[in-house]
Order: structure tokens, then C-alpha cells, then sequence
């Protein structure tokens, strides 16, 4: 019987938030270790795991990694801000064994090139203070979702960069760090060029500027979370790294040709 054949998925609960430098968790002495399965997902930021051994590992924008229940360890997170979506759950085969996914801490997506991993996990944030039976199954199907792109390996498309390669450093910065206002100077550093060229090759190449371009992903993030309709328009406007209400409103309008309200109503 294959090892993942009949796994089962229950007591889903997601924890998602910010986090300052310095935030810790340490099971490093505890005596059983933690309490169930856990998928962390990192939007933007960086978590270093320290294990008894004395082995690290780092996780950081756009990595999704798994913590089996019982295992001892430190978490510390080193960005000095630090957004991450935690699942936690229970992972048995049918017949009631445990089926831990991997004996040890392991990263099991890296940098999502397709956005297929960040998409369910959006998803599962905006689903995770639902209450009832819908929310329950529905937390489940989208661990499920979550666990079959990770293992399927047809998901994972090739990636070929085909823009201006002066400028791939900076485009990469700017995708992996869209909810920070970084100024577009440490997008052009990141590319040994001048931020007046970083400009003229970034417009020629996404027909915008890179603040442009930072905002449409922050859109997009908003209109994914709005579809989902478990968040309000407030909210998913500071989830996406807007401050103001207000201005997230008429741009999303401007973007999108609706209002958030408009895209929250339909069903998804």
C-alpha cells in the first residue's frame, strides 16, 4: 500500500498574523513536544528553526513548511516584520495509524513560483475564524488542496524569465516583498544599476512603474481574499498593505472595474 494512500485530515485550525523580530516559540525542552501537524506558510519575512541537534533551518517569503506533531524545537522570527499563515492538524491513515508527512522539519514548497500554494493559502486565512459545520469541511478540503499541489509534481511548472535580465534581481525583490514599501532605490541596488534605468527598463518591459506593478499584486491579493467572503473590505485592504480605506477603494475600482463590495458579493 502506497505510504500516503487513505491519509486523513481532522481538527484544522489556522493562526495567521504579524510578527516583530524577536517573537520566539521553544519546545526545545518540552517533554511531548508539539501538539499536532503544522504547514507554515511565510507571505513575507524570515523564521529560523532551531532542532535538538543543533541544525538549523531557515524559512523565509514564499516557503511552506512542515512541523510533525512531537517534534522539539526553537522558532525564532528574524525579519524585522514577519506575515505567515500556521495550519494545524491532525494526519492519520484510515485504519487510525499516525502518517506523519515527513519524520523531520522539512521545507515543502519553495518559492511558489506558480502562486498556486499562496492562492489555497489565502484561502485557508480567510476561512480560519469561521465557524460550523461548513467551515470545518471546508478547512479540511483545502488542506487537502494544499497537500495534493504540494505533491503533485505537474504543478510546478518550468519558469523562464524573459524580460530584461538587468533588472530580474530588482522584479524578483519586488514580487517576494510586495506588501513592504521598500523604496524603488533598493530594487535598482539589488541590480547594481541606476534607479533612473531600473524605471526605464521596468516600463518598457510591465507598461507601468514598479509602484504600479507593487499595487496591482497587493490588488490581486485583496481580490482573492474578497472572493473568498471571509473578511471584511477593511481588511483585506491592511492585508494587502494598504493604509488607507479609502484610496483602496477607488484604486481597487480603477484596477478591477468594480468595487470591493461588488467583488465580495459574488459567490466564489
Amino acid at each position: 500500500m502506497d505510504a500516503f494512500e487513505d491519509i486523513c485530515i481532522s481538527d484544522v485550525t489556522v493562526l495567521s498574523g504579524v510578527r516583530p523580530a524577536g517573537r520566539n516559540t521553544n519546545l526545545l525542552d518540552s517533554e511531548r513536544g508539539r501538539g499536532r501537524h503544522g504547514l507554515l506558510y511565510i507571505w513575507d519575512g524570515e523564521a529560523v528553526f532551531t532542532q535538538r541537534d543543533g541544525r538549523n533551518i531557515t524559512v523565509k517569503n514564499g516557503d511552506l513548511l512542515y512541523i510533525p506533531k512531537g517534534h522539539r524545537y526553537k522558532m525564532e522570527y528574524t525579519a524585522p516584520s514577519n506575515t505567515f499563515v500556521l495550519a494545524n492538524m491532525e494526519i492519520f491513515h484510515k485504519n487510525g495509524d499516525a502518517a506523519p508527512l515527513a519524520q523531520d522539519l522539512a521545507v515543502l514548497v519553495r518559492d511558489d513560483a506558480s502562486n498556486r500554494i499562496a492562492a489555497i493559502m489565502v484561502k485557508l486565512e480567510m476561512c480560519s475564524g469561521s465557524q460550523g459545520f461548513a467551515a470545518v469541511f471546508r478547512r479540511k478540503e483545502l488542506v487537502y488542496k494544499l497537500l495534493g499541489a504540494v505533491y503533485d509534481n505537474s504543478s510546478a511548472p518550468s519558469f523562464t524569465y524573459r524580460g530584461y535580465p538587468q533588472i530580474f534581481a530588482g522584479v524578483l525583490l519586488l514580487e517576494q516583498s510586495y506588501l513592504e514599501n521598500l523604496p524603488v532605490s533598493q530594487y535598482a541596488e539589488a541590480c547594481n544599476i541606476s534607479v533612473s534605468l531600473f524605471r526605464s527598463l521596468f516600463g518598457k518591459q510591465y507598461g507601468m512603474s514598479p509602484v504600479q506593478y507593487r499595487n496591482r499584486l497587493r490588488i490581486d491579493r485583496a481580490a482573492a481574499m474578497l472572493a473568498e467572503g471571509s473578511c471584511t473590505v477593511a481588511e483585506a485592504a491592511y492585508a494587502s498593505g494598504f493604509d488607507n480605506v479609502g484610496y483602496f477603494c477607488r484604486y481597487y475600482k480603477k484596477i478591477t472595474g468594480e468595487t470591493p463590495k461588488e467583488t465580495k458579493s459574488k459567490k466564489f
